[in-house]
């Protein structure tokens, strides 16, 4: 209606409120078919699936439900009124997903159905009601920071999380978030697992225009994880910190088309006076409930955060609380390259291509690696193991940056590489815990599950995941000549407590060694096909005067003489790695 107020988008005014010009448009026109082109977007026939698998997680939802009133005798009355409802939330509830994206889902309970119920009769009764030869994974991992069943049925990866509502007895399928008061009673997993769906649907009301939203996130995400900026786990933010930030961009331009808030995205962010959050509304508080919030008022963790991305659904909660001073620093420098980037794309200088070039963690940013080794004897072991020490990686690169370690970044690489191993003799195993590629062998070549191993026991297929954590060094220290000492004892001392120390952890199947290698010393496999590698510099060689020969501990507790390498680690209890590089 005209004279009627314009709708007030966040908790400032807008910067522009300008219409797109021809020019924008078509900037934004040739991103859409760039992003078209690199199979950003979901088909209609993959649309299609992965409708009828959640039709399906819905159906089955329902029957677990009532299998479990029926377990603990409820009247078929109560059984029958259970429900139970399917939530989404993530890339695929804020329609930002492309083939590959997993779904992530929320089955909602009533108050009879508990978690310990979700992780006892939810897969077999998934297996029940499905095509076996379509259910590919079925990994149950109770203990996670979320405990969580990960699935893959026709080709769709679900990540399926658990809450039961402590005030409603029954969930029907109209069943809706909205009303803070259906969450009284949720302890604090049960809370995260219900805001994600929350967080969801606040987020997507609070945009002015929904497709561009959409667009410009994808072409966030792309970047991010491109550029190896991605993933709290790995103290980067997450799939909902980067959708904040990008509904934040525009609130600010809300009639902006998808690369007009791509590019100011990036001009805003690498100027963004951190600490200052971005919110996408004012504090709500605690709620009629109460609940604990994001105050750095009162709660000096709150005021620890470097990079604080505030949730909007009450209680409102910081998503990047994993972000540390060493990759907060890294997404500064790519906050500013891509700025520069995208300001030659709109000049003609540059194509789109140029902004989503991949990385350079392992071909140009460090010189020294922390490798970090998960091994396990046998592949259930390894799928939970691999996950604790996942957790666990960022807390040894925090460890190093607040420490007085003498290194000034450790930032961590966002994702870990699994391989598979064949080993012959208990020093073949020692050898790939210590990070040795020798005996790998590729998955296929896995024997299948009822295969016997020799009268002996052996060979047997050893599982281990790599994490890495890239160094950089005082510039000062850069020129010193390899004379600075490097202690990271204490961090990695830490580290391995954290991971031994888990209830979860066997000594007899499980084990994680920390190793330093150079960049030349890096397997292929972290590579793509085209990159650059690092070698090996060429250097005079030096009098045997200077030829000091050090010993390294290795894994068995033995020493080994070696020429001293130029940057030495002081009493770092590290496995260091002095053998050449294995494809």
């Amino acid at each position: 209606m005209e004279g009627a107020p314009k709708r007030k988008w966040g908790v400032t005014n807008p910067i522009s409120e300008a219409p797109p010009s021809e020019a924008d448009l078509k900037l934004n026109d040739e991103l859409i078919a760039y992003l078209k082109d690199k199979n950003n977007f979901e088909t209609p026939e993959g649309m299609e699936n992965r409708q009828k698998v959640l039709q399906l997680v819905q159906k089955v939802a329902e029957e677990f439900m009532r299998r479990v009133g029926r377990a603990k005798k409820l009247s078929e009355a109560t059984v029958n009124s259970l429900g139970g409802k399917v939530f989404t939330f993530g890339s695929y509830q804020l329609g930002a997903y492309g083939p590959t994206s997993d779904i992530d889902t929320l089955i909602l309970a009533p108050k009879h159905v508990m978690l310990d119920d979700f992780f006892e009769h939810w897969p077999s009764t998934f297996r029940e009601l499905s095509n076996p030869d379509e259910l590919t994974e079925m990994v149950v991992v109770p203990e996670a920071y979320v405990p969580i069943i990960k699935m893959e049925y026709r080709g769709v990866s679900l990540d399926v999380i658990f809450a039961s509502l402590p005030t409603q007895a029954t969930i029907g399928r109209d069943f809706k978030l909205d009303d803070m008061n259906v969450l009284k009673g949720l302890n604090p997993d049960q809370m995260r697992s219900v805001n994600g769906v929350r967080c969801g649907e606040e987020l997507q009301q609070s945009v002015p225009q929904i497709k561009t939203f959409r667009h410009a996130l994808r072409t966030i995400k792309m970047w991010a994880n491109r550029r190896g900026v991605y993933g709290a786990v790995f103290g980067y933010p997450g799939g909902i910190a980067w959708a904040i930030m990008v509904a934040r961009i525009c609130q600010l331009y809300p009639y902006a088309c998808g690369a007009t808030v791509v590019s100011k995205f990036f001009n805003l962010m690498r100027k963004w006076r951190w600490p200052r959050p971005i919110m996408l509304k004012e504090s709500g508080g605690g709620g009629p409930l109460n609940l604990p919030y994001w105050n750095p008022s009162h709660d000096h963790k709150a005021r620890a955060h470097m990079m604080p991305v505030i949730t909007p659904a009450v209680p409102q909660m910081c998503s990047t609380h994993s972000v540390s001073l060493s990759t907060m620093a890294l997404m500064m420098d790519e906050f500013e390259r891509a700025d520069n980037i995208i300001n030659s794309i709109v000049t003609g200088g540059k194509r789109w291509d140029d902004l989503f070039q991949r990385h350079t963690f392992f071909t140009k940013n460090h010189k020294y690696y922390l490798a970090v080794h998960a091994t396990c004897t046998t592949k259930n072991a390894h799928d939970q193991f691999s996950g604790l020490v996942k957790s666990k990686v960022r807390l040894l690169a925090k460890g190093i940056d607040e420490g007085e370690t003498n290194i000034k970044y450790a930032i961590t690489y966002m994702d870990g590489f699994d391989r598979y191993h064949r080993c012959g003799n208990e020093d073949q195993i020692s050898q790939v815990r210590q990070g040795q590629l020798k005996y790998k062998i590729d998955k296929d070549q896995i024997p299948k599950d009822d295969a016997q191993p020799s009268s002996d026991g052996w060979p047997k297929t050893i599982y281990t995941t790599t994490f890495y954590i890239g160094l950089i060094l005082p510039e000062e220290d850069m020129k010193s000549d390899g004379k600075a000492k490097l202690d990271i004892s204490w961090p990695v001392s830490d580290f391995r407590s954290l991971v031994e120390n888990h209830p979860d952890y066997d000594a007899n199947t499980m084990g994680v060694r920390v190793v330093h290698i150079r960049d030349h010393q890096l397997p292929d496999d972290v590579f793509e096909e085209g990159e650059t590698r690092p070698t090996k510099p060429i250097k005079e060689k030096k009098k045997k005067a200077n030829g000091t020969r050090i010993k390294h501990s290795n894994a068995n507790g033995t020493t080994t003489a070696s020429t001293k390498a130029k940057r030495q680690f002081e009493e770092t209890g590290l496995e260091v790695r002095t053998s050449k590089r294995q494809k």
